[in-house]
């Protein structure tokens, strides 16, 4: 789970296998520091379209997030055409921008260790780097 800007909020290990909509709680319980906030400022969770199921909505509904989560294409309702105003906007890239900064770290492009719990603990640490690169320039 990135912010807006693509800095690591949350970090989750599963299976190769496991669709993220499954992970979608783990993620949201996983924020170590909440996001601060003004009075009266809404949370926002912008997700894709693998994440349009009831479970999902009702997770982030639990969590006090409004969830931006574009409808899934069916042969009843197609997809809108670029541009057209009832089509979300792609925000994907965000998390792209994350996943790319944890590429840069050799150790975790493929995975050596053995146990999850040391995998886990380069990849806390490789975050931790991350905030601390993008935070420490707006300190000076």
């Amino acid at each position: 789970m990135t912010d807006g800007k693509g800095v690591p909020l949350a970090v989750v290990l599963s299976g190769a296998h496991r669709h993220d909509s499954q992970m979608l709680a783990e993620v949201l319980d996983a924020i170590v520091l909440p996001v601060p906030m003004k009075d009266g400022e809404e949370r926002n969770l912008c997700l894709d379209r693998g994440y349009d199921t009831p479970t999902c909505r009702a997770t982030a509904v639990e969590r006090g997030l409004i969830a931006h989560i574009p409808k899934k294409a069916s042969a009843a309702h197609p997809l809108p055409a670029p541009g057209f105003p009832e089509r979300h906007p792609p925000r994907r890239w965000v998390v792209e921008v994350g996943h790319s900064w944890f590429n840069r770290f050799r150790r975790l492009l493929v995975r050596w260790e053995k146990k999850a719990a040391h995998y886990l603990g380069f990849v806390q640490l490789a975050a931790s780097l991350i905030i601390w690169r993008k935070l420490a320039p707006l300190s000076e």
